[in-house]
């Protein structure tokens, strides 16, 4: 049995999908959703995640700002009017983020080797933004249909070096398909391991291919907690 309940934990509304066994969790999965959604928009994908991990903690959580276009939604920062805004926006919310992290490793007593974060759109703006960011690298980073933001801020800013997945819709027409290659060429300049799945005939969206894609790439990536 699984259950998902809702927590506030670290000034964050998080939606939590957990096994209702008594066996300690393995992994933790943080899911950071799009530009006007909610962490109930990536919940969704916690029954295929389980599939393959049915002991990890699997963690989606609201943004923490109503979104300036659907006040129904929720955002990471605003996209603003110009990249200087789309820049800024990062580095003012990932202090939020960070903190959220760490507190869902404590909760759960899970390492950051044993912890994945994997955004969506802006989520995966963050999901890259942060990451790197990190006092410890984490086990590992998605981006799907993200881009690096910020990119000639990286040689400085790089603090950890997480492996990383970038999955990208070669017909996305809201995130250029271009992004990513421009953050492959970024991050591996700056000492990052990357790997990439382009998907034919996808939009802005996540595709089955691109889920697998995810899930097989976590389970190459994250340690076993060890007896």
């Amino acid at each position: 049995m699984s259950t998902i309940i809702r927590q506030s934990i670290a000034d964050h509304s998080v939606l939590i999908h957990q096994n209702s066994n008594t066996t300690p969790p393995q992994q933790l999965i943080v899911l950071l959703h799009g530009w006007g959604a909610d962490g109930s928009d990536l919940i969704d994908l916690a029954p295929h995640l389980v599939a393959r991990f049915p002991h990890a903690v699997i963690c989606a959580p609201d943004g923490p700002e109503p979104c300036t276009a659907n006040p129904m939604g929720r955002q990471w920062f605003d996209l603003g009017v110009d990249a200087t805004q789309i820049d800024e926006g990062p580095a003012s919310a990932m202090p939020g983020l960070q903190k959220l992290l760490m507190a869902l490793m404590e909760q759960f007593n899970i390492p950051v080797a044993q912890t994945a974060i994997a955004g969506f759109s802006q989520g995966g703006m963050m999901a890259l933004y942060s990451g790197v960011r990190m006092a410890a690298a984490p086990g590992a980073i998605i981006s799907i249909a993200g881009a690096l933001l910020a990119p000639n801020q990286m040689a400085q800013a790089v603090t950890a070096k997480p492996p990383v997945l970038l999955v990208h819709g070669k017909d996305d027409q809201v995130v250029p398909f271009q992004a990513m290659d421009l953050a492959k060429t970024v991050l591996e300049a700056n000492g990052i391991a990357v790997e990439t799945l382009a998907c034919d005939g996808v939009g802005h969206g996540i595709s089955e291919e691109g889920l697998n894609r995810m899930i097989s790439f976590m389970a190459d990536q994250l340690e076993p907690r060890a007896e």
